[in-house]
């Protein structure tokens, strides 16, 4: 990993981080102004001690690296700079939101206000009030913790989280908001809220938010770009939508869920084409598929497909050109609402594909299970990696 800093006009938050113990993390990303990037993993992966490094909340004696935000050095291993959290301007959201029980919600937000030595707590207070009618919370300034629900405590959490990195867009010293699952302690309606509310701020603060999340659909909603930890490294850092239509491997793959996802042999061609043989057994079916150059001839592989490059056709429809054509029978059919998970079954391998298909579709078809059809994908639609 390169530890070197980024040159001095850089702006946005930018991480590059080295540890061993009690935690191993070897990570680095960025996350520009007014972007959302998503630290997704399993339980266990790094992903909150990334967020606490970032806030200076974890002194591990073998920490090395760099944190910077827009021209602030926080964390400089290299030159023994390690700035205390109360000298970083970071706002936090904590999983289960820490707010202080024997406070009221105006208090527990002014408690953190970042106001000039010299004022009052009266304007600490009153920059708490400001944002309290941000959040839609003004009449509620004087309700202690308690009385107050899930998601107008989560509310309250990211009003103080906020006020402590003001400046940020104030004209002041940059600041950076991190959120470490805070929508896992609500329900399913007031998390579509939330995420509404966090997607009004982030156009009105040009700030680098950060969100940890294990909820790979949560962190497609509302990241620019999501970052793969696992074991306290970052495997992959990409849009959503690139992670998932061409992961960097195989482990990747496995961590974000990619249901179609197989294992083969890859022999190339001479015309800038390659043959992907599905599988290990006789019978199974031989793709054409572009050669991009970066996998050797004879290498056992392992390849995703692209379900929203699959089309699905009758027996008797004619594909087009340039595509793989699949004869399938259809295994599982299930209608969610507008959406039908189906499974097709591969045949000469005991492969299934699976697809999210619009319900219209299914019925329009009238797909039943035990059906053949057919399914034909263009050749650059598998994205092909190395075991290893």
């Amino acid at each position: 990993m390169n530890l070197s800093l980024p040159s001095a006009d850089h702006a946005g938050l930018h991480v590059r981080l080295v540890s061993t113990a009690p935690v191993a993390l070897r990570a680095e990303f960025d996350c520009a102004p007014g972007e959302l990037i998503a630290l997704v993993g399993a339980s266990g992966s790094g992903k909150t001690t990334l967020l606490r490094c970032i806030a200076g909340l974890h002194n591990a004696t073998d920490l090395q690296g760099s944190v910077l935000a827009g021209s602030s050095t926080w964390l400089d291993s290299s030159r023994s700079i390690a700035l205390k959290p109360q000298e970083r301007r970071v706002g936090m959201v904590f999983q289960q939101y820490a707010l202080f029980p024997h406070l009221n919600a105006i208090n527990n937000i002014a408690l953190c206000a970042d106001f000039m030595p010299g004022n009052g707590q009266f304007d600490a207070k009153k920059q708490a009030l400001v944002w309290l009618a941000r959040m839609d919370l003004a009449e509620l300034a004087e309700r202690p913790i308690h009385q107050l629900s899930g998601g107008q405590q989560q509310r309250v959490a990211l009003a103080r989280a906020l006020v402590r990195i003001h400046g940020g867009f104030q004209g002041g010293k940059p600041g950076v908001l991190l959120l470490d699952e805070p929508f896992s302690a609500v329900d399913a309606p007031m998390r579509q809220v939330l995420y509404r509310e966090l997607a009004q701020l982030r156009t009105q603060l040009q700030m680098p938010i950060v969100l940890v999340t294990h909820d790979l659909n949560e962190a497609r909603r509302l990241a620019n770009r999501i970052v793969i930890i696992d074991g306290g490294a970052s495997l992959q850092c990409a849009s959503p939508a690139q992670v998932l239509r061409s992961p960097r491997n195989s482990r990747v793959a496995h961590l974000v869920g990619i249901h179609n996802h197989f294992h083969g042999q890859f022999h190339k061609q001479s015309d800038g084409l390659a043959q992907l043989k599905w599988g290990a057994d006789a019978a199974a079916p031989v793709l054409t598929v572009r050669d991009k150059g970066k996998i050797a001839n004879g290498t056992a592989v392992t390849w995703v497909l692209a379900g929203e490059s699959v089309q699905l056709l009758s027996l008797e429809s004619q594909p087009e050109a340039d595509a793989n054509v699949l004869p399938t029978q259809i295994t599982e059919l299930l209608a969610l609402g507008e959406i039908s998970l189906c499974r097709f079954a591969v045949q000469g391998t005991q492969d299934s594909v699976q697809l999210n298909l619009a319900t219209s579709l299914v019925q329009s078809m009238h797909l039943q299970v035990g059906a053949t059809v057919q399914l034909a994908f263009p050749w650059d639609a598998a994205h092909i990696m190395p075991l290893r």
